[in-house]
């Protein structure tokens, strides 16, 4: 506990990472590119946004890369539930990489344009974007970590 009775927020898993997307063959090609480039990183893969709301309660994924466009449940609804979850169990926020072949909402842009900890790729995705995305993000979780010690 804190000094004025807050939990204190618990870290996310920088060595976790959850990909959601609807397409199998995007899920295997960016767990794919990120096993070649990261081999220590554990990946996971969610169909859509329910799945991926329900692996991230499961094992705090530090980084999240997920689809705007998904049936059932799309990326942006994913996001606000796990946003939604951490500040219910106090866990600190994944930083979250979209992706999308569509013009996304101004909603997504407001959060994500022009924000270190959040990121926005158009597709087509190039493998350097990909792997730059997720090693940025992975500096940025290892910053905050390094600051809470």
């Amino acid at each position: 506990m804190s000094l004025f009775g807050a939990k204190p927020t618990q870290p996310c898993n920088p060595d976790r990472i959850l990909i959601v997307a609807d397409e199998a063959p995007i899920r295997k090609l960016f767990q794919m590119i990120l096993a070649s480039a990261l081999p220590d990183l554990n990946a996971d893969q969610a169909r859509n946004g329910i799945e991926a709301v329900r692996l991230f309660n499961e094992q705090h994924h530090g980084v999240i890369m997920m689809d705007l466009r998904m049936p059932e449940m799309d990326g942006l609804q994913a996001f606000f539930a796990i946003q939604k979850a951490c500040q219910s169990q106090t866990i600190t926020m994944p930083t979250v990489i979209f992706f999308t072949g569509y013009v996304p909402a101004d909603e997504v842009n407001r959060f994500v344009v022009d924000n270190a900890y959040h990121r926005l790729i158009k597709k087509p995705v190039r493998s350097e974007d990909v792997i730059g995305a997720v090693m940025s993000r992975l500096s940025i979780l290892k910053q905050q970590s390094a600051a809470v010690k």
